[in-house]
């Protein structure tokens, strides 16, 4: 009787410890990631906004909610059609667009409506998608529009997006992907996108369920989870920093060469419905703070040279090449981080760097008035 009341006892205290170390984190250190239930499989993108849902968006960092509209985009209801003598302004990108982490008032196309006075911006934005997919989403939806403009905004890892079938980073499965012929034509191939067990949780074993529930809900699991494996190997981290800031000029070539021409495509489709591309480079935090890019170097080991503005100088010579317009927001972005946050820790804009982004694109383009896309910045 004894033994097991000491058993007891003992139980009892490590239970406390637990829930004691759960409020903690709770309180001080949050650890979990949850992610609102509005994408859904796409057999032609991959991926795609679920309409009409709605969920929130929570992290160490923050807590925002997600509400898609009636046509899939994050955004107020809007029509194809524009109002006469309004200029719109389409914006394209992956999660920087969308707004991941910021309230939906708070993202860059909401600062550039405010900006632009008469203009209308429609935020396309969808996590985790590249040049490929966002150009897919333009022919599909897009030009429908009728834009002056379109804003595309590329972050480094669009490069490496560009060149895969699956989802980086983002456990969407797989995605469709373009392949070059002859040099130079560009060849769709991965449609119908195959779809993955992700998309369908009720048919995941009940025990990858439970690991997933843990992890977004316990912040002592969550936190365990991060100790004994890292969410992205070394070796794989050390291939992408190698790949886009790597000093030799054949790092990464034939992967800047498909990007190429899919942003010439782009722009293609862009003219076709009476628009204009401006091609936005987004920086990295690494690029940004020196701190965090000596921190990746420490933590990923990554030796030897690296050329921090590679990205977008090849950026800036394929949109020259391909006789597109290109604004650098890395100038502006490195001046201004010097006395403020621009970027969460996860590496995703915070409202700052979102705001800054608005002032600085809004700058680049005409404020109002049909035909505005005639004139050139």
């Amino acid at each position: 009787m004894l033994r097991s009341n000491k058993w007891l006892l003992a139980l009892a205290g490590v239970l406390a410890g637990l829930l004691a170390g759960e409020a903690g984190l709770r309180l001080i250190a949050p650890q979990v990631y949850r992610r609102p239930p509005v994408w859904e499989f796409d057999p032609e993108l991959g991926w795609r906004h679920t309409p009409g849902a709605s969920g929130w968006l929570v992290s160490p960092e923050f807590s925002v909610e997600y509400r898609i509209n009636a046509v899939g985009l994050r955004d107020r209801e809007v029509v194809p059609e524009k109002a006469p003598g309004r200029q719109r302004i389409l914006c394209f990108g992956d999660s920087f667009v969308e707004g991941w982490g910021v309230a939906q008032e708070e993202r860059v196309s909401e600062g550039l409506q405010r900006l632009l006075g008469g203009a209308e911006v429609v935020n396309f934005g969808v996590a985790g998608y590249g040049t490929d997919q966002e150009w897919l989403l333009f022919e599909k939806m897009g030009q429908q529009y009728q834009p002056d403009w379109v804003v595309l905004f590329f972050y480094g890892n669009d490069l490496w997006t560009n060149n895969s079938r699956q989802g980086i980073g983002a456990e969407r499965g797989f995605k469709p992907i373009f392949e070059l012929v002859d040099g130079d034509r560009l060849r769709l191939s991965g449609v119908p996108v195959k779809k993955t067990g992700f998309w369908e949780p009720g048919t995941m074993p009940w025990r990858r369920r439970l690991e997933s529930w843990l992890q977004q809900h316990l912040h002592l699991w969550a936190l365990a989870r991060k100790g004994l494996a890292p969410e992205v190997p070394a070796p794989q981290q050390q291939r992408y920093y190698q790949g886009l800031y790597g000093g030799g000029a054949s790092e990464g070539a034939a992967q800047w060469e498909l990007t190429g021409r899919l942003l010439e495509a782009f722009g293609r489709s862009v003219k076709g419905v009476g628009g204009r591309l401006l091609v936005v480079y987004v920086p990295a935090l690494v690029q940004i703070e020196e701190d965090d890019w000596k921190m990746k170097r420490e933590l990923h080991g990554l030796a030897g040279e690296y050329d921090l503005q590679k990205p977008q100088r090849q950026l800036q010579r394929l949109a020259a090449t391909y006789q597109l317009d290109f604004l650098d927001l890395d100038t502006v972005f490195a001046a201004e981080g010097r006395s403020r946050a621009l970027y969460f820790r996860d590496s995703h804009w915070n409202p700052a760097g979102h705001a800054l982004a608005a002032r600085t694109i809004a700058s680049r383009l005409p404020s109002t008035g049909p035909g505005a896309a005639e004139s050139r910045p």
